[in-house]
């Protein structure tokens, strides 16, 4: 834990921050040497054990938006990690209680090497209207959080603080947005790259319709641009004679003209936007696009967020990262996107397409490699973007390849029952096999049930596995005990709904570059319990979405359509057995009953195989709808979550499939 004296700090009022570990400092630039490298507090003081703080800090518009991490050191090699909110908007605020016990103060401010710009702007004692804030959201949580200090459940307290000051409702974006942006640090915006000689910024500007307001808002916009290398060409008609003549003296102006396709040409090096007159590109917009095109060349498109409406109607787009298979259904990039002109040299009539259908093609033919975000509202949008929202057939049609069903259990016959009853009579596909592992089930009913569902289906096995319950080995017994090209793991307290379920998530799990695949799980009142796992939340992983209704849409419509995820919940997960075998099964060793599904998904994307959540495959499963809040203890399961955070702490951190400006302490879209 030793730390060099090389203090970083720019400027005497902020509090000092040292290297500490895998960071350089040459001619005053930062770069990190590692994907997790370290800056230390040079002094505690303002981190009282057991208070309330809030930091505030800053990075460059360059950077992508990292959540940052807080490591409190409480001697003897044991520390406490927090996961900050990203600086999405440049600055990011954390509000948090310091543990009673701290040596030293750490953080991580990256998650990539190479060069880095950051600042705390501040650490100081939070305030009780900010507290108050953010614990009206969720009330139950601070009760919780209040009471587990009382009677000495430290960590069960910690845990909930976490989830009581973890966000602040969307409608409060405006002043969330303000208080942001007033706290701005100079010197974080200098170019990384050289300007005189970047790409132009060709920006296409459709009219059609347009007010000579609407043109002045988008040129004004573009002429206060801080990125000098632009032009804009203008397309289409305006509405009426007062914008014709706005339009008229914006021609006159250097760097706006109109765009005649015999005339004008595209370097294979500019970069091209199509935006909607009244549309405003943010001051640094073209910059950091130019500036992300420079550090990824392999990128032929970028996109970022955006906002809508105007005053205390002004809300954020947050967009997940490239997922190409919720894109087939949702055009969620809309129009706030550039693209290098040679993506479209050999296509004569691109132009006439509307911008969001443009980018969504463009997108949609582009390799996963070669499209980008930027996680940055980067674009005030005038009018609402169509999300293209498709029923985009994903069903497998082909030659029937064996499933095996995998359903560990431990008596529980009226879960047991349900569940294969609803099996055997809702399942369309006709080439499966189920194996129950029995795990030592001793009521009567139990083995009543075996018996009389045996003497009717001949497709169903009952394996016996006795031992202490270990749910992982007894996935991985059952994967054994029967061939099959694919493995389908079901919990025994989960339901079918939809039919033809199997063909929905073979449909997926058949695909090379797709390892598992899960589906929408409801309570019995039929509110969501699962779309997908977020990692980082709640400190670790959980359900985002939890809560919904069956139908409703959720974030950027996940609820209702097929979804890249990090991870699926084994409730119900399909996997090839080749890609299974590949990497060992679950984890028996490690996590036994905790997170082994979570893990799964993760070793499976190491070797290059992607998770889908198919919400077009509808199950209940009977897990209590209050599992996961309050006052669970901490220590159950607890070595497994220590095992499971050393080795995915970094994906933990930042979810390669979720946005980092938005909060990993709620359940639905929440601001930090």
């Amino acid at each position: 834990m030793q730390a060099s004296t090389s203090t970083i700090s720019a400027d005497a009022n902020e509090p000092p921050l040292e290297i500490a570990k895998d960071v350089r400092l040459q001619a005053g630039a930062l770069s990190a040497t590692s994907g997790e490298p370290w800056l230390r507090f040079h002094s505690i003081e303002a981190f009282r054990p057991g208070r309330l703080v809030e930091i505030r800090y800053a990075s460059s518009p360059f950077d992508s938006p990292v959540r940052p991490l807080l490591r409190f050191w409480r001697g003897g090699g044991e520390f406490r990690d927090e996961i900050l909110p990203a600086p999405c908007e440049g600055v990011g605020f954390w509000v948090g209680r310091v543990p009673k016990e701290r040596s030293e103060v750490w953080l991580s401010p990256t998650n990539r090497p190479g060069r880095f710009d950051f600042r705390v702007i501040d650490v100081r004692p939070a305030s009780f209207l900010s507290v108050a804030r953010r614990a009206a959201r969720v009330p139950k949580r601070l009760f919780f959080a209040v009471c587990a200090g009382w009677v000495g459940l430290s960590r069960e307290s910690e845990l909930n603080w976490r989830w009581a000051l973890g966000g602040e409702a969307l409608s409060t974006y405006p002043a969330w947005r303000a208080a942001r942006r007033d706290h701005a640090v100079t010197g974080l915006d200098l170019p990384r790259s050289d300007w005189r000689v970047g790409p132009t910024v060709s920006l296409l500007l459709e009219l059609h319709g347009a007010t000579g307001a609407e043109i002045d808002d988008s040129c004004r916009a573009v002429a206060g641009q801080s990125y000098p290398n632009w032009r804009v060409l203008f397309i289409g008609s305006p509405q009426d004679a007062g914008a014709q003549a706005r339009l008229a003296a914006w021609e006159r102006e250097a760097g706006f003209a109109r765009f005649a396709p015999d005339e004008i040409r595209f370097e294979s090096g500019e970069l091209i936007g199509r935006l909607s007159a009244g549309d405003r590109p943010e001051p640094n917009a073209f910059a950091c696009f130019v500036e992300h095109f420079a550090r990824h060349p392999e990128q032929l498109l970028a996109y970022s967020d955006a906002t809508r409406g105007e005053g205390a109607g002004l809300r954020p787009v947050f967009k997940p990262p490239w997922s190409p298979t919720l894109h087939r259904s949702v055009n969620y990039i809309g129009r706030a996107a550039l693209f290098r002109a040679s993506l479209v040299a050999s296509d004569a009539d691109w132009t006439a397409a509307a911008p969001e259908d443009l980018i969504a093609g463009l997108a949609a033919r582009a390799s996963a490699s070669e499209v980008g975000a930027l996680h940055r509202p980067l674009f005030a949008l005038a009018r609402e973007t169509n999300l293209r929202c498709e029923d985009v057939p994903a069903v497998y049609r082909e030659n029937a390849p064996p499933v095996v069903i995998v359903i560990p259990t431990r008596d529980r016959p009226d879960l047991l029952g349900a569940c294969l009853e609803s099996v055997f009579r809702e399942t369309s596909y006709s080439n499966y096999r189920v194996v129950v592992v029995d795990n030592e089930s001793v009521e009567p009913r139990t083995h009543a049930l075996f018996e009389r569902l045996q003497a009717v289906h001949d497709r169903l096995t009952i394996l016996k596995s006795p031992g202490a319950f270990n749910f992982s080995a007894l996935c991985n017994a059952g994967a054994q005990a029967i061939a099959g090209d694919h493995l389908l793991f079901l919990n025994n307290d989960t339901e079918v709904l939809t039919p033809d379920w199997i063909e929905r998530l073979l449909h997926f799990a058949a695909k090379s570059e797709v390892g598992a695949v899960g589906a929408k799980l409801l309570y019995p009142n039929r509110l969501t319990q699962h779309v997908g796992v977020l990692l980082g939340m709640g400190g670790v992983a959980g359900h985002f979405g939890a809560g919904l209704g069956a139908t409703d849409p959720g974030w950027t419509q996940r609820n209702l359509v097929p979804h890249e995820v990090s991870a699926v919940t084994g409730a119900c997960l399909m996997v090839e057995r080749r890609k299974f075998d590949a990497i060992g099964g679950f984890d028996a060793v490690n996590l036994p009953v905790e997170l082994n599904d979570v893990d799964l998904c993760l070793r499976l994307a190491e070797r290059g195989w992607r998770t889908i959540c198919n919400s077009q495959v509808v199950l209940i499963h009977h897990q209590s709808a209050s599992r996961g809040g309050g006052l669970r203890l901490q220590r159950v399961y607890e070595k497994e979550r220590s095992n499971f955070c050393d080795r995915w702490r970094s994906a933990i951190r930042d979810d390669p499939y979720f946005h980092p400006g938005l909060s990993l302490y709620a359940h639905d879209e929440t601001l930090p």
